[in-house]
């Protein structure tokens, strides 16, 4: 067994439509931090999403304003298990998006 930090997403700027930003790999993957940047001069709505393997996405942060010129590190994606094929979603029109953890293999 294999414990390997991970960077689960570099860095990518989100849309209005829900996208995947992560999905897990084989072996179990633990998302340790995760930051959403809004460069902009406007305020931002963050949705989040977690989709397990083939079932429907459920919501984990509904619609979240992050202020212009301000960042959010959502405490509900800290330390949170992914299995083989779970996917985080998320959706926020010029937020920026980055991932970190460690996966097991």
């Amino acid at each position: 067994m294999a414990v390997t930090t991970a960077i689960l997403q570099p860095g990518l700027t989100l849309t209005t439509a829900s996208a995947a930003i992560v999905t897990a790999s084989s072996g179990s993957t633990t998302v340790l931090q995760s930051v959403f940047s809004n460069p902009t001069a406007a305020d931002i709505s963050l949705t989040v999403q977690i989709q397990r393997n083939g079932k429907d996405a459920l919501t984990i942060i509904p619609a979240r304003t992050v202020a212009a010129g301000q960042t959010c590190v959502p405490p509900e994606l800290a330390s949170f298990p992914l299995a083989q094929g779970d996917q985080i979603l998320a959706s926020g029109a010029g937020l920026e998006a980055w991932v970190n953890g460690f996966t097991v293999t």
